[in-house]
């Protein structure tokens, strides 16, 4: 597990949204939510206020397992894309059909940056940290 602290914080109906000392963006689907576009709108306008036009990685994870993103929230999610700079994107998963839904929506919305899915925190925080490392080296070259 790594140690971090929260350096800036937001929160929308559907996500608390954290900036971290290690880099991370962590977003923390609320209970019972299922995202919409409308949701995924507002989301992205607080990541752009934390970013502040950084790329940084984003980890993806529900308060309880049960969060669900409805149809248009993934299709508005893969046309704004690049709305907000990202590193990469985890999604963690604790529930099958969640991890399935994830899976699915890689395999068919192909995002145009690193996308995984884990079942655990730390593997997806590693990844997440693996993945900065790498862009970190590439803007120093």
């Amino acid at each position: 597990m790594s140690y971090f602290s929260v350096i800036k914080k937001t929160e929308t109906d559907a996500a608390q949204i954290s900036f971290c000392s290690d880099g991370i963006i962590r977003v923390m689907l609320k209970k019972n939510t299922e995202v919409n576009a409308n949701h995924f709108r507002k989301m992205f306008e607080e990541y752009n206020k934390l970013v502040e036009g950084k790329r940084h990685p984003f980890i993806y994870y529900a308060e309880d397992g049960s969060a669900t993103v409805s149809e248009d929230g993934r299709a508005f999610a893969k046309n704004e894309e690049y709305s907000f700079p990202k590193v990469c994107n985890a999604v963690v998963v604790t529930r099958l059909a969640h991890k399935l839904l994830a899976n699915f929506y890689f395999k068919f919305n192909k995002p145009n940056y690193p996308f995984k899915v884990f079942t655990n925190m730390s593997e997806a925080e590693k990844w997440c940290l693996e993945e900065y490392r790498k862009i970190k080296i590439m803007e120093l070259v």
